[in-house]
């Protein structure tokens, strides 16, 4: 079998890869021989179904898991079996390319950074003075939309879709850079006047494109500073409302990427303790915004004057908290990626 061709880095993770991947390149290694990958992704075979073995299977229509072992199968497009948070083994069914990407950094790559103990929020993340705010919220809320947006304003842009979350050893709790580029619909980039930095479709037939950030990116794990909540509403007004712990705690569990897969992947112990982390020492805030219109330069004004008014912007305060509790880095404190 030929050698990789292509080389990454994302969440903190050296990535060698047998496909071409949305992911940042590789720094240039300091050392003539490159350092051996945290991550390989292999073209090979992959078995319909999990040969019998130790572990309790879990079944959805498209994917099946047990503790270290993940298999979906994306009809006509590709298959994918992910194990122990490492290895990545595709088997393309259908002749689109884009389509295979776009499967891979969603589930596949969702069940591997779950493998290797990432909670795996369904946010974009940008970089503060503060540390890294995250926006959440479910597919259609405008996650991305107002990431760009914060990014043209000059926020750094860490992540895109999917966030992961761990714990280090001092008991602050990172986000970890992703792509250097955002998954934007047609409309948005023409209301940024960023339709020059589209590339490929992110998924054939669809108006959404792999969208280069003209602006920084960030590439080092941050601080979690804030999270806010995107939801909408049928009213005509934009809403901010901070949330206790025990609700944050629901609000970032139903915010959580493909959360069923952490149950079948024996993840949860790991979840509840960052989550719980997350909840009690971050800002969890609720935006809820008309349905229409999408307000997205009266949203960003709002987020950015929300974190004036409260202090967020200041982040010293907000590391000493995480850090006090010494308690939360207890087995989950070593750093992950």
């Amino acid at each position: 079998m030929s050698t990789p061709a292509y080389e990454y880095r994302a969440y903190g993770l050296h990535v060698r890869s047998a496909v071409p991947l949305p992911f940042g390149p590789l720094p240039e290694p300091s050392e003539s021989a490159p350092s051996a990958p945290d991550v390989t992704v292999r073209l090979g075979a992959v078995p319909a179904t999990f040969p019998a073995g130790p572990g309790h299977v879990t079944h959805t229509n498209i994917w099946q898991a047990r503790p270290g072992a993940f298999l979906m199968h994306v009809e006509g497009v590709a298959r994918y079996l992910v194990t122990d948070g490492r290895d990545i083994l595709i088997e393309p069914c259908g002749d689109d390319a884009d389509d295979v990407t776009a499967f891979f950094t969603s589930s596949p790559f969702t069940a591997l950074l779950q493998q290797r103990g990432v909670v795996t929020l369904h946010a974009a993340a940008v970089e503060t003075d503060a540390g890294a705010l995250l926006l959440l919220g479910r597919s259609g809320m405008g996650k991305s939309s107002l990431a760009a947006t914060l990014v043209k304003r000059g926020f750094a842009l860490l992540a895109d879709d999917v966030t992961g979350v761990v714990l280090d050893t001092e008991g602050c709790l990172l986000a970890l850079p992703a792509f250097p580029c955002l998954r934007l619909w047609s409309d948005t980039l023409d209301t940024l006047h960023w339709r020059a930095n589209a590339q490929a479709p992110v998924q054939r037939g669809v108006e959404k494109y792999w969208t280069r950030s003209p602006h920084r990116t960030c590439s080092t794990p941050l601080p979690v500073r804030a999270a806010f909540v995107l939801a909408a509403h049928n009213g005509p007004d934009i809403a901010v409302e901070p949330v206790a712990p025990g609700p944050a705690f629901r609000l970032l569990w139903v915010n959580t990427h493909r959360k069923r897969a952490v149950d079948a992947l024996g993840q949860r112990p790991s979840h509840f303790r960052i989550g719980t982390a997350l909840a009690r020492h971050v800002p969890v805030v609720l935006v809820t915004r008309p349905v229409y219109p999408f307000l997205l330069e009266a949203l960003a004004d709002r987020i950015a004057a929300y974190l004036h008014e409260t202090g967020l912007a200041d982040g010293a305060d907000q590391l000493s908290a995480q850090r006090r509790d010494a308690s939360c880095a207890t087995e989950s404190g070593r750093r992950i990626v």
